[in-house]
């Protein structure tokens, strides 16, 4: 909508997602979608009139038109320079005049917006400093403003009876999120998170949401199988999904890619071409929307037939006409691992995964059977992040996927649920350093260890209250795990699979604990347990995602993992991978593993890992972690001088280890988008490391190993 102070005028945008509206000298944009609003200041009071989408050469879910001489936007992340035609032209890193012309500028903040400025000499200022940024005409002129909805939570809900025809109409309509079909759908600020899922009497999708004509159409049997298995593949394709008897893809240009019709090589051949014409989106943009010089690109370039950027004219069909001539083995190498796998149970309850699943481009597996389930059993298993060389996290037998049927999920894997997703989506994060963070203690001298390495020398970062509670009251322990209040909770309790503490003393009338059924921490850790059922409790009631540990994490280490989640953002399976716990402890999840307790920042995580060779040498690896904010299809660059400038895919990172001296380390710390772990150890984002503390580091690690035989070194490199 339109809102010039009182009077109201239709935008012409069929779905809502962006509204404007005028507050004398100021123009907000409105994200409906996510309830955030972008302010312009503009040299005078705007007088709107809606603008035509296909105005600008990106996306815009909404526009509008007015004259101004010029404007202002006090908070933004990044700018970018277009011509008409969307060529890119730069990123203004300082004031800048352009001469006269036609120009597009993006400006990314809590939404994306863009200026359109036909016939105009400008010049933008601000860029440097902390103020706002200005963009000045040379004389009056009509300016376009196009926004667009990050979209990073559901927009509408589609209501489905139990019945997998239903359910395959549904997913016809998920793709509706999904702003274009070219190749720039690979990036995920351009996918839209899926409408909600959810079960009732009868099949209701909103008006607003369509299935997409892309001229493609994947063929299911009738079986919820069958259309779990290909669901993301139809949700990033735009397919409609319709039933038939043999699983296939149909394309408009007439030719027919017919699927396996056993159903574990069904779910193979739907992960591989998903992986394979994702990653040759990826390719295909390089010189779209966002320019970019990819190390992926230079590595499997000239093993296709065919030159990317050619193909970014052709629509959806004759695009994949063209990706079914590369071999799936041609790309694997240089694909991202997925950062989520599931595997559902072929019952209509896992219905209701499918959009929280697609929104990350999650494979689809099944297994298990729906006359098995017991009351309370999760819909379905997916994967975690995990520590390198740790323990093995899948059955050994022929079938390397869980079976959800099966008494124990295996270690680094989650028990989820839809509520999870819900649960996630309904939570508001705490701002930065205002995490509420407790702790459930056993013992008195623990409790005084811990509450000591949290507070000392300064609280812990990102921390803005702490509790350790230590031999809590069973009425304190139920109240704690049913405070929704609570952004992180660490247990070291002795609760069982029913949520009971078993341990009478001190805590007793163990059946308190959960008992409003309503409400629980955020996120929640419990140290010593063997079954995840507790954590499936907290999840039900409110909570995110839990992680149960088979073993205990050393007191020196709960900082780290305390400001790993409430400072640098990471995802919970990722910190818990992260840390060196002694005897490499079981670790299982329940809900979504790679839940955070504040956003990450930055919305990339990086993560740096230095091992000291020598006092003055040090060899660096560097990773980077999907996480809710940074999904499949980002890129990032690594602005260090020891690594190429290549961009790559966040991911995937570079396998070069390079040698690097004490400076450079010293250097890393002082980044604020560097999270460095130095010979093992976690470097709080508070610390600027000096070159002297970097070989007091290495002095200190070179000892360790001389004494135990190398076993340091090793414990180091399995820490990355």
């Amino acid at each position: 909508m339109l809102a010039n102070q009182n009077d109201i005028v239709e935008d012409g945008s069929p779905d809502g997602r962006i509204g404007f509206e005028v507050d004398g000298t100021t123009l907000t944009v409105r994200d409906v979608i996510e309830g955030e609003r972008m302010e312009f200041r503009v040299d005078r009071e705007p007088e709107l009139s809606p603008a035509l989408p296909e105005l600008f050469p990106l996306p815009v879910d909404g526009a509008v038109s007015f004259e101004a001489e010029s404007l202002t936007v006090a908070e933004y992340t990044s700018i970018a320079v277009r011509d008409a035609e969307g060529e890119f032209i730069e990123w203004p890193n300082e004031p800048t005049e352009f001469p006269r012309g036609t120009y597009c500028i993006d400006i990314t903040g809590v939404t994306k917006a863009s200026l359109r400025l036909e016939d105009a000499e400008l010049s933008v200022s601000g860029i440097e400093g902390p103020d706002p940024i200005e963009i000045a005409l040379a004389r009056p002129a009509t300016v376009s403003l196009g926004a667009r909805s990050l979209h990073s939570r559901p927009e509408a809900t589609i209501t489905v009876p139990d019945d997998p025809e239903a359910l395959a109409e549904a997913v016809s309509a998920m793709g509706s999120s999904i702003r274009e079909f070219s190749a720039e759908r690979s990036w995920p600020t351009l996918r839209g998170y899926p409408p909600r899922i959810r079960r009732g009497e009868s099949l209701d999708i909103p008006s607003p949401l369509t299935a997409p004509d892309t001229g493609v159409e994947v063929v299911v049997r009738p079986t919820y199988a069958d259309v779990y298995r290909l669901s993301t593949l139809a949700y990033y394709l735009g397919a409609r999904m319709a039933i038939g008897e043999e699983p296939a893809i149909r394309l408009d240009t007439g030719y027919t890619e017919r699927l396996p019709t056993d159903g574990r090589g069904l779910e193979e051949r739907a992960e591989e071409l998903l992986r394979t014409w994702f990653f040759l989106d990826t390719l295909v943009r390089t010189d779209g929307y966002t320019l970019s010089d990819r190390d992926e690109y230079d590595q499997v370039g000239a093993q296709l037939p065919f030159y990317p950027p050619n193909l970014d004219g052709l629509s959806p069909s004759e695009r994949l006409m063209e990706y079914l001539e590369v071999s799936p083995e041609t790309v694997a190498p240089y694909t991202p691992e997925w950062s989520t796998e599931a595997v559902l149970r072929p019952g209509p309850a896992s219905a209701e995964l499918l959009p929280h699943l697609a929104h990350v481009l999650a494979p689809v597996r099944v297994r298990g059977s729906v006359e098995q389930t017991r009351a309370g059993d999760s819909v379905g298993l997916t994967t975690a992040d995990r520590p390198t060389n740790g323990p093995e996290s899948s059955p050994r037998d022929d079938d390397p996927v869980p079976d959800p049927d099966a008494d124990s999920i295996p270690a680094w894997t989650a028990a989820t649920f839809p509520s999870a997703y819900e649960h996630a989506l309904r939570r508001t994060s705490p701002s930065a350093g205002e995490a509420n963070v407790a702790l459930l203690v056993r013992s008195a001298d623990r409790a005084r260890h811990l509450r000591e390495a949290l507070t000392t020398p300064s609280l812990a970062a990102g921390v803005g209250s702490l509790s350790v509670l230590e031999t809590p009251t069973a009425d304190v322990v139920a109240d704690v795990l049913s405070d929704s209040s609570i952004d992180l909770l660490y247990c070291d309790l002795p609760l069982d699979g029913d949520v009971s503490v078993v341990d009478s003393d001190p805590v007793e009338s163990p059946h308190r604990v959960g008992t409003d059924g309503r409400s629980a921490p955020a996120v929640t850790v419990f140290e010593g347990g063997r079954r995840v059922a507790v954590g499936i409790d907290t999840v039900r009631r409110g909570g995110t995602g839990s992680a149960v540990i088979d073993g205990r994490v050393p007191d020196d280490q709960l900082r780290t993992l305390v400001e790993l989640l409430s400072s640098v953002g990471l995802p919970l399976d990722t910190t818990l991978a992260t840390l060196r716990l002694p005897g490499r402890p079981s670790v299982q999840f329940a809900g979504d593993a790679s839940t955070n307790v504040v956003p990450p920042n930055p919305p990339t995580p990086r993560l740096v890992f230095v091992e000291s060779e020598t006092e003055s040498k040090h060899r660096l690896t560097w990773r980077t972690v999907l996480s809710p904010a940074s999904w499949l299809g980002a890129e990032h660059q690594i602005l260090y001088d020891c690594f190429d400038e290549k961009t790559r895919l966040v991911g995937r990172d570079p396998t070069e280890r390079p040698m690097v001296s004490s400076e450079v380390v010293a250097d890393c710390s002082t980044e604020p988008d560097t999270t460095l772990f130095l010979n093992g150890k976690f470097m709080s984002p508070t610390v600027d490391l000096t070159v002297e503390d970097v070989e007091e580091s290495a002095r200190g690690a070179l000892a360790a190993e001389d004494s135990d035989g190398g076993d340091s070194a090793e414990l180091r490199r399995e820490s990355e």
